[in-house]
């Protein structure tokens, strides 16, 4: 005699929503900013020199030129013109020099936690823009950390920095098509912001002539680990 077995109609679970909604988000790598202040009696010094050599180096293509995607952007000692000078070279900067390499030690310490005992500023350069000026969205390769420190800002003119969020990617791998997602710091005046290189910056929208900036690019001396090295700036 066959045995008939009885099948069920009804489902073997029950479709409810409410049991797949995370409990909470863990956010295990948030992107991390350091944020320093630079004194006052140097900040104001500073000023000064900033605002000497953007009149003096306007219209000299030796030490400026202006940004391709945006006329009302002028660089100052950018590396990109070839002449290996950098902005630290020039004379009242030695302070500020000093300070920037000790928050950069900083921030590769006790912000990405790794070992760090001395740091090489591998280009230094000053940003004039003016009212209608931008910035796209970049980030700077071949170098661990870059910075900002805002010479002369003015919060609700001049524009925001702004940092996209970084993915990541590796091969292979799907990428699926969303909303980018952006932040936005608004310092104020003598703020330097230190960040990992591969985070994408920028800003658009400036509001208001002479948004003044120094932006630079950092590496460690040393390179700890069995595969190290040593960097020597030429």
């Amino acid at each position: 005699m066959t045995k008939e077995l009885a099948l069920s109609t009804s489902p073997p679970f029950t479709n409810s929503y409410q049991d797949s909604h995370p409990q909470r988000v863990i956010e295990m790598f948030p992107v991390k900013i350091g944020s320093y202040t630079f004194p006052y009696k140097d900040k104001t010094r500073l000023k000064q020199i900033c605002f000497i050599i953007t009149d003096k180096y306007k219209n000299n293509r030796k030490y400026s030129h202006q940004n391709p995607d945006s006329g009302y952007l002028t660089h100052y000692f950018d590396p990109i013109l070839g002449n290996n000078s950098s902005l630290l070279d020039y004379p009242g900067f030695e302070t500020f020099n000093s300070w920037i390499k000790r928050c950069s030690i900083d921030y590769i310490r006790n912000t990405v936690g790794c070992d760090c005992d001395d740091v090489i500023i591998t280009q230094c350069w000053i940003n004039d823009c003016s009212k209608g000026g931008s910035q796209s969205l970049h980030n700077h390769k071949n170098s661990l950390i870059s910075g900002t420190y805002f010479v002369n800002f003015i919060p609700e003119m001049h524009a925001p920095l702004t940092f996209s969020k970084p993915y990541i990617t590796g091969k292979p791998y799907l990428e699926l098509d969303g909303e980018n997602i952006f932040a936005n710091i608004e310092p104020s005046e003598g703020t330097l912001l230190l960040w990992e290189s591969h985070i994408k910056h920028g800003y658009h929208s400036n509001n208001n002539d002479k948004r003044i900036s120094i932006s630079f690019n950092v590496m460690p001396e040393t390179l700890p680990c069995i595969y190290g090295f040593k960097l020597i700036k030429k």
